[in-house]
């Protein structure tokens, strides 16, 4: 199984089916954020609603939970009904040391039992744990190569979905039936996003996560900014414009041209041409929205339109290659 992380971009999530239209509500409010488990590197996560204008959602998240998204509307497609209000991805190091545990949360409402039986009938198995019933889920044919694992699927009163690594699913359902409060550091972290936000990420910066962003991404705009960071976040309003929002923590010993860097870095992903020239990396930096650069952290924001952010998803988002001689010019103020 690949560790990569990877750029995803959903712009509607139209084959999980039924979509509801929840209350507009702050990434606090989440129903599923209880269930996360402690020190996951990256949760990602975005909410299913239309506020009459065009929608979308940008996530990051690993290959797994890519794959784990995908075989769950494969295997919850046998129930017409179905509604999906909003989705989580998380992502853990496994004892092996790589970024390869996966966990899958989905909050809406689902039919257990049309969705278990169907699971069965393709050689899927029931358990117990914890009380619940689980179905040990045998890898698809079609990513044998991809997804060698056995991975457990849990319905909870017919609300909310868990499927991926037998440890993390087992971590998430004791969460669930010990009542488990929101994990503080995750709390904070989305306390700081603004609260128009529909997806949401966060990226704690380790020894893995960036081995393996250097690994399958090197060079990209998301391995550079989150190189000598502790913390990275990106939320994302969609609306009649686009504004992507960053929050990037790091320690104290670094200098301010550090955060600056980080800055310039975030409005160069989002530059129609790589800046080459200080001119146009200027022209890049002037349209940060939200600008402040603090002793151990950096905040900024990008507004774009409709079209203007789909050309910048085609053009490979977050995994488009890092301008190394722009940012080396932003890094000391040119």
């Amino acid at each position: 199984m690949s560790p990569s992380i990877y750029y995803k971009l959903v712009w509607m999530l139209a084959s999980t089916g039924v979509f509801f239209n929840p209350v507009f509500a702050s990434p606090l409010n989440s129903k599923l954020l209880s269930l996360v488990p402690p020190g996951a590197e990256l949760v990602a996560g975005f909410e299913n609603h239309t506020n009459g204008h065009s929608y979308g959602r940008l996530v990051l998240a690993t290959h797994n939970d890519g794959l784990d998204l995908d075989d769950w509307r494969a295997l919850a497609g046998v129930d017409s009904k179905r509604s999906v209000d909003e989705v989580i991805e998380v992502a853990a190091t496994a004892p092996t040391g790589a970024l390869t545990e996966h966990l899958l949360l989905v909050a809406g409402r689902f039919d257990k039992e049309r969705i278990f039986n169907s699971a069965e009938l393709n050689g899927a198995v029931r358990r117990e744990c914890d009380g619940e019933t689980v179905m040990l889920i045998k890898p698809f044919a079609r990513e044998l190569m991809e997804m060698p694992e056995t991975r457990w699927l849990v319905i909870l009163d017919g609300r909310i979905g868990m499927f991926g690594s037998q440890s993390m699913v087992q971590r998430a359902l004791h969460r669930y039936t010990t009542h488990a409060d929101i994990d503080m550091p995750l709390m904070e972290r989305l306390a700081q996003l603004r609260t128009d936000v529909t997806s949401w990420n966060v990226i704690v910066a380790s020894p893995k996560s960036e081995g393996s962003l250097n690994k399958t991404q090197p060079n990209s705009a998301l391995t550079r900014l989150i190189e000598g960071a502790e913390v990275l976040m990106v939320g994302t309003s969609f609306g009649s414009k686009v504004r992507v929002d960053f929050s990037l923590h790091a320690g104290n010993d670094h200098e301010a041209a550090f955060f600056t860097q980080k800055a310039a870095s975030f409005a160069n992903v989002f530059a129609n041409e790589s800046p080459v020239r200080s001119d146009s990396l200027l022209s890049v930096w002037r349209r940060l929205g939200n600008l402040s650069v603090e002793s151990n952290r950096v905040q900024g924001s990008v507004e774009l339109s409709a079209k203007e952010f789909q050309k910048w998803s085609q053009q490979g988002g977050f995994m488009r290659p890092s301008e190394d001689s722009a940012l080396r010019n932003s890094g000391r103020g040119e």
